[in-house]
């Protein structure tokens, strides 16, 4: 199962494979912890090349902030799903500052330079997020392209300000590891205290400016879910050939703790034997996906993130809290609920009623159209909605309409939006499924379908096929291997009689995947 969205498996990254950190660049950090370290960090990359701001920053972008896509190098925008070609300038495009400059008064000083928190962004999004702190959207957002997302804070987060922009599930680790920069290597400019909100992520009641208690939680956990993948550390080598300094957070994977979390307590040291385990296989167009459809065969598991979705598996559709079932039949101008309530035991869901809608997902550029059937044989049709309180099927996921942009919070609770249309909701008291732009409507849960096509699809255990000897690794012809930041490792091999490779690696952990088995962790020994 691929576990990001489709619109971002489809694209690869116009870089070359980066270098790590030069030999003894980390030296200075080494037994630090918490605030030392925060400072050691600071001293470390507050010095570095300031090349200005506007014309500068675009021929940087060029080097840091492409992507290859259909053949044509475009700006990779985090902020929508746009491919503006680079050939033709930047239109409608803005150079966008991810820590709003207007928090220390817009002063053009180093920090309004520094590339780590600058990109490439489509005006409009950026015009819609101003400058309103990083939070999660609870409920109906106020505005979304399916990629960035303005709204209400949710429970817990936003800090009192009255909106807030979550970004897209697949770039959240992105932001927040940028954060942890600006809030390390200028926690001493002039930040500002503002009654509209936009310092609501930090104080500045002290010497120094430092993240509030619910942010920087936000942060980590982000941190934690979006791992560091080949776009974030190839642009930290990047921009290291122009700054001439890093963004520690992405060479370090788990530095924050140290800093700010579970870890603040414990000295640091740079080895990657310290390194927490990787939550997946790094995101990079060459690893093959892994099986990925668990749970209990024939039942229905509930699903908690965006980035779960894929057009490889099958769905229902029911309403938050009622648990009423979406069918494929369509009345006038709204789609028909099941004829009974379903029961879910926890995340999962043991078995579904007769009428109730198979759902599929075929993605159209960042969103998908949902595709809604009798049954998983039968031919779905899409759900398209251009006006509010009004549905219809189409029989093509191309037509006017049927793109709908998904967001799954933590909870399983789904925003399925039809851009001026509204979202797609449950009303309980005339009962049926139709897009609405009001709030009081249920929103929805997806359960995917756990597969029982007979065939045992549990990856075969890799560890039986590696072993770690003298500063060499063998492993599968077939297998590649990766650093802990998720760069492909590179280096001569040689062939052994039975197909497999013999490596000679430095000391460290490495991860390896193959076709058809379980990623695995290996450390080299000299």
């Amino acid at each position: 199962m691929k576990r990001i969205p489709t619109f971002a498996a489809a694209l690869a990254a116009a870089f070359t494979v980066c270098a790590a950190p030069p030999a003894g660049y980390y030296d200075s950090l080494e037994g630090k912890s918490g605030a030392e370290l925060r400072k050691a960090v600071k001293s470390l990359v507050r010095k570095h090349t300031n090349i200005g701001y506007g014309d500068r920053t675009w021929e940087a972008f060029a080097k840091t902030d492409t992507r290859t896509v259909d053949g044509t190098l475009c700006w990779w925008d985090m902020y929508s799903s746009n491919n503006v070609p680079v050939s033709s300038g930047h239109p409608g495009m803005n150079i966008e500052h991810s820590v709003a400059n207007s928090c220390w008064g817009g002063t053009k000083n180093a920090a309004y330079n520094d590339l780590f928190h600058l990109n490439p962004s489509d005006a409009t999004a950026n015009n819609r997020k101003s400058n309103y702190p990083l939070g999660i959207v609870s409920g109906t957002p106020h505005w979304t392209n399916g990629v960035t997302i303005v709204g209400r804070p949710g429970e817990g987060t936003g800090g009192g300000a009255s909106w807030v922009y979550e970004p897209h599930d697949m770039y959240k680790g992105d932001f927040a590891r940028a954060y942890f920069y600006i809030f390390t290597v200028y926690d001493d400019i002039s930040w500002g205290s503002y009654s509209d909100g936009r310092d609501a992520m930090y104080d500045c009641s002290g010497a120094t400016a430092d993240f509030r208690p619910w942010a920087v939680e936000m942060l980590l956990r982000w941190n934690a879910a979006d791992p560091v993948r080949e776009k974030e550390v190839d642009r930290n080598s990047g921009i290291y050939e122009i700054q001439h300094n890093r963004n520690p957070y992405i060479d370090i994977p788990d530095l924050a703790e140290y800093v700010w979390g579970s870890k603040s307590s414990t000295p640091f040291h740079y080895d990657p034997a310290n390194y927490p385990d990787l939550p997946d296989v790094p995101d990079n167009p060459d690893i093959p996906d892994t099986p990925d459809n668990p749970g209990t065969p024939g039942t229905w598991q509930l699903v908690r993130s965006t980035s779960a979705l894929s057009e490889a598996d099958t769905y229902i559709i029911v309403s938050d809290q009622t648990y009423t079932g979406l069918t494929a039949t369509l009345t006038k101008s709204y789609l028909e609920p099941t004829s009974v309530n379903l029961a879910p035991q926890g995340d999962v869901i043991a078995s579904v009623p007769s009428d109730i809608a198979t759902v599929t997902l075929s993605p159209q550029g960042s969103g998908y159209a949902i595709g809604v059937a009798s049954g998983e044989k039968a031919t779905p049709l899409y759900i398209s909605s251009t006006s509010a309180k009004n549905v219809k099927l189409t029989a093509s996921p191309a037509d006017e309409g049927a793109t709908a942009f998904i967001t799954i919070d933590g909870e399983g609770v789904a925003t399925v939006s039809y851009g001026s249309a509204g979202n797609l909701c449950y009303n309980p008291s005339a009962p049926r499924f139709t897009t609405y732009t009001s709030t009081g409507q249920k929103l929805l849960r997806f359960y995917r379908k756990v597969k029982t096509d007979g065939v045992d699809t549990t990856p075969a255990d890799l560890r039986l096929h590696v072993w770690s000897e003298g500063g060499m690794l063998h492993v599968p012809a077939s297998a590649t291997v990766y650093d802990l930041a998720g760069r492909v490792v590179a280096c001569p091999s040689a062939a052994e009689a039975d197909g497999s490779r013999t490596m000679q690696l430095s000391q460290g952990t490495y991860i390896i995947t193959c076709p058809g088995f379980r990623p695995m962790k290996a450390v080299v020994r000299e």
